[in-house]
C-alpha cells in the first residue's frame, strides 16, 4: 500500500512537472514565432541598422577661373577622421586616446565637445581634417584600438593665390547654427560653405549635390563591404571676367599704401577686369577653420582687411562728383560750355563763406565748365549748384548708378547715398538748406558712394552714357539704351577730364601717361572725414593731423583716350591729397591694363 501511495506521488509530481515544462515549452515557441514570425521585419530593420551604416559622400566643390582659365579657387586631396557617433561612450577616454596621436588645439576640441553633446542624428562628427602624413600614420596604426575611428580620403578648399583675390572669390568654412537655421540639410560631417565673395553668393552653384554610401560592418564597426553606393555631383566650375596678371599689378600697386581700393571695369560691358582691397587676408586660413590668434588679429586691424572696401566702402566722392553736377548743369540749361563764373577763393552765402581748395591763392579766377574740371574749382560748382537745387543733381547721379547698388556678384553691397529735399526731411526731420546743396555740388555734406559706384559712373561717361552693369561672371551683356544726355555736353565734360591729367595746370597733370597712344583722362577728388576748422585752413594742418583723421584720397580715370576701354576707380583711405596719393596709382592701374589685357 504504502509503495502504490509513493508510486501515485512520484506519478503525479512528474505529470505536474511535465506540465510545467510543456507550458514553459509552449511558451517558448510562442515566443519565438513572435519573434521570428509576427515581429521578423521589426527585428529584421534592427539588425539591419546595426549591420549597415550610411556614409555621406561630400561632393567635390566647382573650380573658378579668371578669364584665360588661370586657377583661382581648387580642391586638393587630403585625409580627414571622424568619429563612428554610435560607438561613442565616454568623450574624456577618446579624447585621451586621441591625443598622443594627432594635434588638437583648443578650437577642435570645442567643436567636438559640442557635436557630441548635441548628438544630431548623423552616423558620424567630424574629429581634424587635412591630417598631416605623421598622424594619418599614427591613426592607422592604432585603429584596432579605435573602433569609433573613421579615415577617409576628401577633398579640401585650396586657394593658389589667398591674399590677391581673397575679396574676390571669398573663402569657405565649417557651417554654424546660423546655416543649419537656413537650411538643415547642411548638416553633413565636414561640409562647408562660402562665407564670403564669389564663394558665398554662388554657394549653391559651386557646392553640388551630396551622395550616399551604404556599407557593412563587423561588430567592431569596421567596414567589411560596401552594398551600394549613389556618387556626389561635383559642383559646377565657373570662369570669371577677372585678368589675374592685372589683379596682381593692381595688388601690387596697392603695397605702398596703407589702406586702399581699386577696381578696373570694362567699359562697354562692365566686366569687372580687376577688384583689389587693401590689406588683404590669407583665405586658406579659413579652410580647416582659423585659429583664435589669427582670427582676433584680422577683426581687431584698424584697416579692416576682411571688409572689400570696394562693395562696402561709403566715402564722399569729393571732387570725383563734379562731373554729375557739370552734365546736370548742361542738361538743365543753367549753363552751357562757355558759361563763366568768377573764383575768388571763396563763395558768400547767406552770411557764411565756403572756400575753394586753392583760397590762399586766391583763386581760379574766371572759369568755364570744362577749366572748372580741369583745376577742381570748387567755386565754379557751388554757384552752379545754387541755381541747379539739389534734386536735379541727384536726378543725374541716380541715371549714372550713384547712389543704388549695382548688382555686382559678390555680398554685403551697400548702395550709398544721394540725397535730396524728400530724403531729407523723411530721415531727419529737417528742411533742406542751400549749404546742404554747396556741400553736395562738391562731393561732401550726406553724398556717399563706393568706389564700385564711381568707377561705373566713370564707365558710362567713357562710353557715350550707356548704362553698364558691373559683373564678375562670364555673360552675354545685351545693350542698353543711351542715357537722354548729349554728346555734345559729354564732350564739354571729356574735355574737363582729359584736361586734368593732360593740361599743366589740370590737378593730376604730373600723374599723366606719356606713352603714345595709352593717354588718360580722369578726375582727383579728396573728401573730408572730419570738419576742417578756419584754423586749420589757414594753418594749412587738415592733413598734418594723425592718420585716421586725415582725408581720404580719390581718383577716377579711363584710358586709352581715343578708344576708351578701361576704366578705374582708386580710393586711398587717408591719403590726404588725391592728385598726390591716388592719381599715379590710377596711371599705373591704367598703364597695366592696357599692357597686360588683350
Amino acid at each position: 500500500m504504502k509503495d502504490k501511495d509513493e508510486r501515485n506521488l512520484f506519478t503525479r509530481r512528474c505529470f505536474i512537472l511535465g506540465a510545467i515544462q510543456g507550458g514553459l515549452a509552449v511558451g517558448l515557441i510562442g515566443r519565438l514565432y513572435v519573434l521570428q514570425v509576427l515581429n521578423r521585419q521589426h527585428y529584421q530593420l534592427l539588425s539591419d541598422k546595426n549591420r549597415i551604416q550610411s556614409l555621406d559622400l561630400l561632393p567635390t566643390r566647382g573650380k573658378l577661373f579668371d578669364r584665360k582659365g588661370v586657377l583661382l579657387a581648387g580642391n586638393q586631396t587630403t585625409y580627414r577622421s571622424l568619429i563612428n557617433l554610435d560607438e561613442v561612450k565616454e568623450v574624456q577616454l577618446i579624447l585621451a586616446k586621441l591625443k598622443p596621436l594627432i594635434e588638437m588645439d583648443d578650437q577642435i576640441l570645442d567643436r567636438i565637445h559640442s557635436q557630441l553633446k548635441k548628438r544630431r542624428k548623423a552616423f558620424a562628427i567630424l574629429l581634424k581634417e587635412n591630417l598631416s602624413w605623421e598622424e594619418l600614420s599614427r591613426l592607422e596604426l592604432h585603429a584596432p584600438d579605435l573602433p569609433w575611428l573613421i579615415i577617409e580620403k576628401n577633398q579640401t578648399r585650396f586657394y593658389p593665390y589667398p591674399e590677391q583675390t581673397a575679396h574676390v572669390i571669398g573663402y569657405v568654412a565649417a557651417i554654424n547654427e546660423k546655416d543649419l537655421a537656413k537650411n538643415p540639410k547642411l548638416d553633413l560631417p565636414g561640409l562647408k560653405i562660402g562665407k564670403s565673395g564669389l564663394e558665398n553668393t554662388q554657394d549653391e552653384i559651386l557646392r553640388g549635390y551630396p551622395g550616399l554610401k551604404q556599407v557593412e560592418v563587423n561588430a567592431s564597426q569596421r567596414i567589411v563591404r560596401t552594398l551600394d553606393t549613389i556618387e556626389s555631383e561635383s559642383g559646377q566650375d565657373l570662369h570669371l571676367t577677372l585678368d589675374f596678371p592685372l589683379q596682381k599689378a593692381v595688388t601690387h600697386s596697392l603695397q605702398s599704401t596703407q589702406s586702399a581700393a581699386a577696381v578696373v571695369l570694362d567699359v562697354k560691358t562692365g566686366a569687372v577686369l580687376a577688384l583689389v582691397s587693401h590689406p588683404s587676408f590669407n583665405a586658406n586660413l579659413f579652410t580647416n577653420g582659423i585659429g583664435k590668434n589669427d582670427w582676433q588679429t584680422l577683426i581687431s586691424h584698424p584697416d579692416r582687411p576682411l571688409n572689400n572696401k570696394i562693395v562696402t566702402g561709403l566715402y564722399s566722392p569729393g571732387s570725383t562728383f563734379k562731373m554729375i553736377v557739370g552734365l546736370a548743369g548742361l542738361h538743365r540749361g543753367a549753363v552751357n560750355a562757355h558759361t563763366p563764373f568768377y573764383c575768388p577763393g571763396h563763395y558768400d552765402f547767406h552770411g557764411q563763406r565756403f572756400h575753394c581748395w586753392n583760397w590762399k591763392q586766391g583763386g581760379h579766377g574766371t572759369m568755364t565748365l570744362e577749366s572748372a574740371i580741369t583745376q577742381s574749382c570748387d567755386v565754379y560748382f557751388y554757384q552752379l549748384a545754387n541755381i541747379l537745387g539739389v534734386d536735379a543733381i541727384a536726378q543725374v547721379a541716380k541715371d549714372f548708378g550713384l547712389g543704388l547698388p549695382t548688382g555686382i556678384e559678390l555680398p554685403f553691397e551697400k548702395a550709398g547715398l544721394i540725397p535730396t529735399r524728400s530724403w531729407k526731411q523723411f530721415h531727419k526731420g529737417q528742411s533742406w538748406s542751400r549749404g546742404d546743396t554747396l556741400n553736395v555740388s562738391i562731393g561732401q555734406g550726406y553724398v556717399l558712394t563706393t568706389p564700385l559706384q564711381l568707377a561705373k559712373m566713370t564707365a558710362m561717361l567713357a562710353n557715350g552714357f550707356c548704362p553698364i552693369d558691373p559683373h564678375l561672371l562670364k555673360k552675354t551683356t545685351p545693350v542698353q539704351p543711351s542715357l537722354p544726355y548729349t554728346e555734345a555736353d559729354r564732350r564739354w565734360i571729356i574735355q574737363g577730364m582729359i584736361g586734368v591729367v593732360n593740361n599743366p595746370q589740370g590737378t593730376a597733370y604730373h600723374a599723366r601717361i606719356i606713352q603714345g597712344g595709352q593717354e588718360m583722362a580722369g578726375k582727383t577728388g579728396s573728401t573730408q572725414v572730419i570738419r576742417i576748422t578756419e584754423r586749420q585752413r589757414q594753418q594749412n594742418t587738415h592733413n598734418e593731423q594723425s592718420y585716421h583723421l586725415r582725408e581720404h584720397a580719390l581718383f577716377v580715370g579711363y584710358a586709352p583716350l581715343d578708344r576708351p576701354r578701361f576704366a578705374v576707380c582708386v580710393v586711398v583711405e587717408h591719403g590726404g591729397s588725391g592728385a598726390r596719393a591716388a592719381a599715379p596709382l590710377g596711371r599705373d592701374i591704367l598703364t597695366a591694363a592696357q599692357q597686360l589685357v588683350t
